[in-house]
């Protein structure tokens, strides 16, 4: 019984490790957006628009994996910040088209600097084959995290 009581130690260990980088990525993350005046969601809606074009309200929502009612919401703030437009589609009147604008896209590409600048600073100590490592192990521990949810 002692064993088990060790591994649980490092197991709850090695959870608490990446509940506590994920808390310190999402704390960076928010200080990034905040400053620019945006959300993370609504990075993530212009950067959407940014890959794919104009882009139907509900593919949006989709691709986001949030519900319309959300999907809306942050549109509708992007539109009020003129970073993006939305027009009736001409073939389904009960859809709506997103589209970004240069103000948008030349937020969204300022964000993405300043983004890519604090992750190639926070992994700059690292050597490939650690950073190879880390990602190896993160997608392992996804991987596991998930199916132990679905077996609950």
């Amino acid at each position: 019984m002692p064993a088990r009581t060790e591994t649980a130690k490092v197991d709850q260990e090695a959870y608490n490790s990446v509940a506590s980088t994920f808390k310190v990525i999402k704390h960076a993350a928010l200080k990034l957006f905040s400053d620019e005046g945006i959300t993370e969601s609504q990075f993530q809606a212009l950067g959407l628009l940014v890959d794919n074009g104009p882009i139907l309200m509900r593919k949006l929502s989709d691709s986001m994996l949030v519900t319309p009612a959300n999907v809306t919401g942050i549109v509708d703030r992007l539109e009020e910040k003129r970073l993006v437009t939305r027009t009736p589609d001409k073939e389904d009147r009960r859809a709506t088209i997103i589209e970004i604008t240069a103000d948008g896209k030349s937020l969204y590409e300022k964000v993405s600097k300043k983004k890519d600048h604090m992750i190639q600073k926070a992994l700059a100590s690292f050597t490939r084959d650690e950073l190879l490592t880390l990602n190896s192990l993160l997608e392992k521990f996804q991987r596991e995290m998930s199916s132990s949810i679905d077996g609950l």
